[in-house]
Order: structure tokens, then C-alpha cells, then sequence
């Protein structure tokens, strides 16, 4: 598994509030921008949304954490 973002043109594009999501042909799921990262594998292009979803709520939580534990 690789950390660097795949150069292929991506299979699909959904844009999140300021998020821009791409799903690539290998099933890579990114976020973009300077610092996009990886978010996760889709098996079925046509589940995109609710990965997203599903990644989106995962970020939520690990948020409200982080919050609970620093006091932000």
C-alpha cells in the first residue's frame, strides 16, 4: 500500500462542503488539495456516498475526542 496519490485520472469526483473527494480505478478514495490524503478503499463505485459518509462521521468522532482530551 502506498501513501502517494495515484497521477491516473479518477473514475469519480463528489464535492463535500469544502471537500473534494476522488475515487480512482484501484478503489482509492482521496481527499485533494495540498493536503489531501487517502481516506479509503471503495470495492463498488456505486457505494461513493455512503463512504464518504461513513468517513466524514469517522473524522467527527475522532474530532470530538480530541476535543474531549485537550479542552479545544
Amino acid at each position: 500500500m502506498s501513501d502517494k496519490r495515484p497521477t491516473t485520472k479518477p473514475v469519480a469526483t463528489q464535492k463535500r462542503g469544502k471537500t473534494t473527494y476522488k475515487l480512482y480505478a484501484d478503489g482509492q478514495l482521496w481527499t485533494t488539495g495540498r493536503h489531501g490524503f487517502l481516506c479509503g478503499y471503495v470495492s463498488d463505485p456505486d457505494n461513493l456516498d455512503c463512504a464518504i459518509d461513513n468517513h466524514e462521521e469517522e473524522m467527527a468522532c475522532l474530532m470530538a475526542d480530541a476535543r474531549a482530551e485537550f479542552g479545544f
